[in-house]
């Protein structure tokens, strides 16, 4: 396997050498509020003085540690994606059958996509708006993932573990499945986020041929009320 993409992204926010935890916590607040808001209001429809009053205070509070809502947007999607798009990757030494990493990754992957999945949606819904080095480099990230995801495929499938016509097909059926989660999935829905992980892992692994095997991080819970509309 890869390493992962040492590529920093452009204008990422840097981090001051003496800055203190509140410090950190403040960028923080100031990123769930501004996720919040562009989730429910789309880029276009967020200003900055809406996550100022968001937050309840002035604009220096902000302007301190993100120049625009473009730097706040993109620090968003940027992270989402890291942590979507790195789940593919293992550390040189993990000698585990090809099938048995894709069972974890896939795990890994889906559980990321639904814990990100308002940051993820801003990837896709403000494109337009984002710089053509970004994207560039969400571009990198995700080649790098379907090549880390094909990679697999196709040795578990050369061991016997998978069954599956087109490599390339497949990955993207499934990057699809995954990828435009933002569009139907609500967390108030009728399966909790773990269970809603479970199922879709599950799901995406039939579309391989891959046997259920336990995972590292599988969980379950009771299934809520079916009574409830949305996912």
């Amino acid at each position: 396997m890869s390493a992962i993409r040492s590529a920093v992204r452009p204008s990422a926010p840097a981090a001051r050498p003496a800055e203190t935890q509140a410090c950190i916590d403040k960028r923080e607040r100031i990123l769930a509020a501004a996720e919040d808001l562009f989730y429910r209001n789309g880029f276009a429809g967020t200003t900055m003085d809406m996550i100022c009053a968001e937050l309840g205070v002035s604009k220096p509070f902000v302007y301190y540690y993100f120049r625009d809502k473009h730097e706040i947007v993109e620090t968003l999607a940027w992270r989402a994606s890291v942590a979507c798009l790195t789940t593919m990757k293992f550390p040189a030494g993990d000698t585990r059958p090809a099938h048995l990493k894709l069972a974890e990754g896939l795990q890994r992957w889906v559980a990321a996509c639904v814990r990100h999945f308002r940051s993820s949606a801003l990837a896709f819904r403000v494109t337009a708006s984002l710089r053509p080095e970004f994207r560039a480099e969400l571009r990198k990230l995700a080649d790098d993932f379907y090549a880390d995801l094909g990679a697999l495929m196709e040795e578990g499938r050369r061991d016997g573990k998978l069954a599956f016509e087109d490599t390339t097909v497949t990955a993207m059926a499934m990057g699809g499945a995954v990828g435009f989660m933002y569009t139907w999935y609500r967390p108030e829905g009728r399966l909790p986020p773990d269970e809603l992980v479970a199922r879709l892992t599950a799901t995406l692994g039939r579309m391989i041929g891959l046997r259920a095997v336990p995972t590292r991080t599988t969980t379950t819970r009771k299934q809520t009320n079916p009574r409830r509309n949305s996912t």
